[in-house]
């Protein structure tokens, strides 16, 4: 955590150490699908962490309320949104990570030669348009009146890049949502489009070509968009206006999630509180230095707002800034590793049940025996009419309950106080 006062500004910082040999960095999705049985597959950072069993979480891209992911996702290798055709991405592998654009391009073609253009991915298909669509998708959607063709990977699997066999298992014209299983993909075709692939039939063979440049996929196999990118080559490279973003979105201060990369190759991932008394946000230009000053040579603005939130374990440190808490989002960054071993001894929080609106009050943890835990070893969290700093000091800010939480030696410890 690192706290500012010209301006007011709560800033959490999560690194990981290039040469770190037992901690893996994955893409998630919310619910671990694009679409579930309510239209969408959002869920929380908090309860994405809860679900994947990770050691911590942020929130990434930008997203519609249907929890389709705006930019590029690929997971372990798995292509599961396409690139955005403005903004930039961010793509890692086991020994190396980049920050840039990616472009794509993709065809269906049948065993007469007839070619398809593939227009999406795992989204719900726009008329005129063919989208391909694999169990991660969760539901094949689309509106009246379209076409779908079930079909079956030679793979199994897509990549970025990738030409791949099918075989057409069924194909329908009655317009219904589909729910995928394991191993089912479908080519939904909508408007014009749908002709080109209406005389398919159980048993045609197709070739899939997908193409997405801008990355290396022999060494990259994860990857999320954002945008915009923030630095470049350690200057600020802020180009909004080209990426497709407005003026208030970068000059005005928002509560704001970026990821960065240091000279050693170290990833920085960073969460600004904002619109709240304590943490008045950032601009884009002011989370560019803010970048900059954590040593990060490139950076990438991701999802903001009422979505910026940073959960380690199964804490939120940043403190969300929609009235309802946190904002289910449609895809995060997952920490994975060894956990701690849960303590086996009777702990507790010592704070006052009680305190006012500004005062102040230190909390600490402390065994059966009454002994303090030192600090070092506490993760401290507190959401509702108070904040907590790192050091355990517990001010209240409005009238009302908050609720304190601290991770320490593998156990939560959570108690109410209230602010009079």
């Amino acid at each position: 955590m690192e706290i500012t006062q010209d301006p007011p500004r709560v800033i959490h910082v999560l690194k990981l150490i290039s040469s770190n040999p037992v901690t893996s960095v994955i893409p998630e999705l919310g619910n671990r699908t694009v679409y579930d049985s309510k239209s969408d597959g959002r869920s929380t950072v908090s309860q994405m962490v809860k679900d994947t069993n990770a050691l911590a979480a942020i929130n990434a891209d930008f997203f519609p309320f249907t929890g389709d992911p705006l930019g590029l996702m690929v997971r372990e290798g798995q292509f599961i949104s396409l690139p955005h055709p403005k903004r930039a991405a961010f793509a890692w592998g086991p020994n190396t990570s980049v920050f840039g654009f990616s472009r794509f391009s993709g065809s269906v073609t049948t065993e007469k030669g007839t070619s398809v253009d593939i227009d999406g991915l795992d989204e719900a298909c726009q008329e005129n348009r063919v989208t391909l669509n694999g169990p991660e998708a969760g539901i094949s959607k689309s509106k009246n009146p379209c076409l779908t063709v079930v079909l079956k990977l030679d793979g199994g699997r897509l990549m970025p890049t990738t030409q791949i066999g099918a075989s057409v298992i069924a194909s329908s014209n009655d317009g219904a949502d589909m729910p995928l299983k394991a191993g089912q993909f479908t080519l939904v075709a909508q408007g014009n489009k749908m002709s080109q692939l209406s005389g398919l039939k159980p048993g045609d063979r197709l070739t899939i070509k997908l193409t997405t440049t801008g990355f290396d996929w022999e060494k990259l196999d994860n990857a999320v968009g954002g945008g915009p990118l923030l630095l470049r080559n350690g200057e600020i490279a802020v180009d909004a206006e080209n990426e497709g973003f407005g003026k208030d979105f970068v000059d005005t201060r928002h509560p704001r999630t970026a990821v960065g990369r240091t000279g050693d190759g170290d990833l920085v991932f960073v969460t600004v509180d904002g619109r709240q008394k304590v943490s008045v946000g950032a601009t884009l230009g002011e989370l560019a230095e803010i970048m900059q000053g954590l040593g990060c040579r490139d950076a990438l603005n991701l999802d903001g707002g009422g979505s910026t939130c940073m959960n380690i374990f199964g804490l939120d440190m940043s403190r969300p800034s929609d009235k309802t808490g946190e904002r289910p989002v449609a895809n995060g960054i997952a920490f994975y590793g060894p956990k701690p071993l849960t303590a086996d001894q009777k702990l507790k929080i010592v704070v006052p049940a009680s305190m006012n609106v500004n005062g102040t009050a230190q909390a600490k943890v402390v065994d059966k025996d009454g002994r303090e835990v030192p600090n070092i070893e506490v993760f401290w969290s507190l959401q509702g009419a108070a904040w907590v700093d790192q050091g355990g000091q517990v001010s209240g800010l409005q009238e009302g309950t908050a609720t304190l939480q601290a991770y320490v030696r593998g156990t939560i410890l959570s108690t109410n106080i209230t602010i009079k």
